[in-house]
């Protein structure tokens, strides 16, 4: 028993306690005067003590780690603390002021609102309000992460966060404030915490480095502030590991050993690589990196940063101020803003900034950073301004020294037909019984067509009607004219061969059917207008044409009209009515028919 009371009564004993105990607990601010970063919000604090005008209701917003539970326990020292001087509160050294600090304080109440997030912890609060502080002047509650209450719990906190006890004080906590109902935010007043800057945070790492007597390079310290982006608990966290890591002595290479960091160099030269379009440069480092064992999200986190700093620095030369770097990083930044445009950066940042939850979820290593390496080197030739004059599709062309205007959509009303007619050097005026004429025009006049944004959906341009107007057109040459009938005998054929290749292209197909064919250019009508505007898209136009081709042994153009008032069941009875009976009504396909003809210039065939 004498060597047990020996070795509790042992010196060494509580120096061992406290040693053990995390860096960020034991230097936790224990007065208004050692919170770091957060002035505005410690002066309104303060002078609320001073003058007794302290709310029933606070809301500390801001990131992780910037002094927002450390402030709240702050609060609750002053106002409980039983020195007579108000200026000097918190004392530390009163019963109040020690039992808040040691935590043993039973008028203090921390409440994690991510783990007591329901309406029946909420309720067993509201109950327990009530009762007096048993040794404190005012009871506090702190309810930290608050926004991840149900709105339920959100809905029985109301009355209570309204109108408390008057011996009752609460202080919420969020990162998310986005997330409280407003009508919560309402009833607090509200402070934000800001990210805590280099500086502060560098100031503050060396301060406990001195107190705890460990050796510390500036350099070392300044990449750990950098590691912990503005979040001071975070930056005592990581030193905390580091000085068991380098037995006290922490240098620049320690800290990149531990923490995985890469060399400082290594962002920089990167994006040397980017802006000499060094590819094989820039795969060999990524190279580097995963042999290394860098973390390749940090490092595309850093790389963005990096671009970003480029980005504003090249907008705004006098951005060194917003940016929290070291100077010979931002000599660096600028040097290389100077070799490249505002454009290419911002698509550089659009590029990289998507690469970092892709490297998350993919289970190829780097592969998602080189995708992103060849995207941006090759920029220049994927994101290119559009041109002002329109590529036309490299197909055969009837006329090509001839300006040809689109061909109308058949069941379109007159006034889209009137539109076209208004287009300068496209096409003369129609009228409604002469066949369009392509007039011909000389090559300035063609360039100028070519520039002219189109009108209606881009089609295949139909040969000239009329040969005799128009000598110097050449005649097709490759396969006989189409009949309509047997455009419609192999329909069905054509079904088939799309679906086994394209089965949504089949079901926008199934309710078409051709009605009129004009030297290689094939009618064909929709019963829906979707399905005539998907269809008249390009690529799949083009995709139709070539598997309709195929099966008629020459090449065949398309052109998409609707008419919803058409029954796809009927429609080929409809087609083949004898005209002796026009007297007696016509069906929609005959009226379609007849405009087919008069646009064409053509005559419509009975067939049976």
């Amino acid at each position: 028993m004498a060597i047990v009371k020996k070795s509790m009564e042992s010196d060494d004993t509580p120096d061992k306690l406290s040693r053990s105990q995390s860096l960020y607990r034991k230097w936790r601010s224990q007065t208004f005067g050692e919170l770091v970063g957060q002035d505005a919000v410690t002066r309104t604090l303060k002078n609320a003590i001073t003058t007794g005008r302290v709310g029933h209701a606070y809301l500390f917003c801001g990131p992780r780690g910037t002094g927002k539970t450390s402030t709240a326990r702050l609060l609750a020292k002053a106002i409980n603390c039983l020195e007579t001087e108000i200026n000097a509160r918190p004392c530390n050294k009163c019963e109040a002021c020690r039992s808040i600090s040691e935590g043993r304080a039973m008028d203090l109440i921390e409440i994690d609102a991510a783990s007591n997030r329901g309406i029946e912890d909420i309720r067993d609060l509201r109950d327990k309000i009530n009762f007096q502080p048993s040794a404190l002047r005012k009871k506090f509650y702190i309810i930290d992460e608050v926004h991840m209450l149900t709105e339920p719990a959100f809905n029985a906190l109301l009355k209570t966060l309204e109108e408390p006890p008057p011996h009752a004080i609460f202080v919420l906590a969020t990162t998310d404030p986005q997330d409280i109902p407003t009508t919560v935010l309402s009833r607090c007043q509200r402070f934000d915490f800001q990210r805590i800057s280099l500086e502060q945070i560098v100031a503050r790492l060396r301060f406990v480095c001195s107190e705890e007597k460990v050796q510390a390079e500036k350099a070392s310290l300044e990449l750990v502030a950098r590691q912990a982006t503005g979040s001071l608990r975070d930056a005592l966290s990581l030193l905390d590991q580091l000085i068991v890591f380098s037995d006290g002595n922490i240098t620049l290479e320690t800290v990149k050993q531990m923490l995985g960091v890469m060399n400082s160099e290594a962002v920089p030269d990167f994006v040397e690589a980017l802006l000499e379009r060094g590819l094989a440069s820039g795969l060999e480092q990524i190279s580097n990196l995963v042999q290394s064992g860098v973390d390749l999200k940090r490092f595309n986190r850093e790389l963005v940063e990096h671009l970003r700093g480029m980005m504003l620095l090249k907008a705004n030369p006098s951005a060194r101020e917003l940016l929290d770097l070291p100077h010979e990083l931002l000599d660096r930044m600028q040097e290389q803003a100077k070799r490249i445009n505002l454009s290419e950066l911002i698509t550089l940042l659009k590029i990289f900034s998507g690469v970092d939850y892709n490297l998350k979820v993919s289970p190829y290593t780097q592969l998602p950073l080189e995708i992103a390496l060849m995207e941006a080197v090759l920029a220049e030739t994927v994101v290119q301004p559009q041109a002002t004059t329109r590529q036309v599709p490299n197909r055969a062309a009837p006329t090509p020294t001839v300006a040809h205007r689109e061909p109308p959509v058949i069941n379109q009303h007159r006034p889209a037909i009137a539109a076209v007619q208004k287009e300068p050097a496209i096409v003369s005026p129609i009228d409604e019984d002469e066949p369009p004429i392509a007039k011909a025009a000389n090559p300035a006049e063609v360039a100028q067509v070519k520039k002219q944004p189109p009108v209606i959906n881009p089609l295949r341009p139909l040969a000239p009607v009329n040969q005799q107007e128009t000598p110097s057109t050449p005649a097709a040459t490759d396969g006989a004219n189409l009949t309509l009938a047997e455009v419609t005998q192999v329909w069905g054929q054509l079904l088939d061969k799309i679906g086994s290749a394209q089965v949504t292209v089949k079901a926008l197909l199934t309710e078409a059917q051709p009605i009129g064919v004009q030297g290689k250019q094939i009618m064909l009508a929709f019963k829906y207008q979707f399905h005539r505007e998907k269809i008249s898209q390009e690529k799949t136009r083009i995709f139709v044409e070539e598997q309709y081709s195929q099966l008629l042994g020459q090449t065949i153009y398309i052109q998409c009209v609707s008419d919803e008032s058409t029954n796809p069941n009927s429609a080929g009875g409809s087609a083949r009515t004898d005209s002796k009976n026009s007297g007696k009504g016509s069906s929609p396909l005959d009226e379609r028919s007849r405009a087919a003809a008069r646009i064409f210039n053509a005559t419509v065939q009975d067939f049976d």
